[in-house]
């Protein structure tokens, strides 16, 4: 009787065990996730893809800007926070970590700025509110 008992115990912790992995899976930002849009104070449309993993592409509104990616970075989620860390190696612009408030309801993201960006760019892309595209 004991034995089926403690067989019943490790059972069940491997299975919280591997739903626990398959959550962690998602990430921090898997709420945040997916393909945006917004308005860039009336120069065109800019466009983000956020991974749950922190990956944030921008793709600044062409003919000004390349028909490409043109902003890509890695960020942290603590929480609603999106933080950017220092990386001049990545982008030389980046010699501070940069912080941003990051709040989703249904189908909008937004995104505010939390003091200062050493990447002028990407502040004035990110902040605002994004539309689900």
């Amino acid at each position: 009787m004991i034995r089926l008992s403690h067989a019943f115990t490790l059972r069940r912790v491997a299975c919280a065990t591997a739903l626990l992995s398959l959550a962690a899976c998602g990430g921090e930002g898997s709420k945040y996730a997916g393909t945006w849009k917004r308005d860039l104070y009336g120069e065109g449309e800019v466009g983000m893809k956020m991974a749950s993993n922190g990956g944030v592409e921008l793709m600044l509104p062409a003919p000004r800007w390349p028909d490409s990616v043109d902003m890509k970075g890695r960020a942290d989620f603590k929480g609603d926070t999106l933080v950017f860390k220092a990386d001049s190696v990545g982008s030389p612009c980046q010699t501070a970590d940069a912080r941003y408030l990051i709040n989703r309801t249904e189908d909008e993201l937004h995104i505010a700025g939390i003091g200062m960006d050493t990447c002028g760019g990407r502040h004035a892309a990110l902040v605002g509110v994004w539309k689900k595209a």
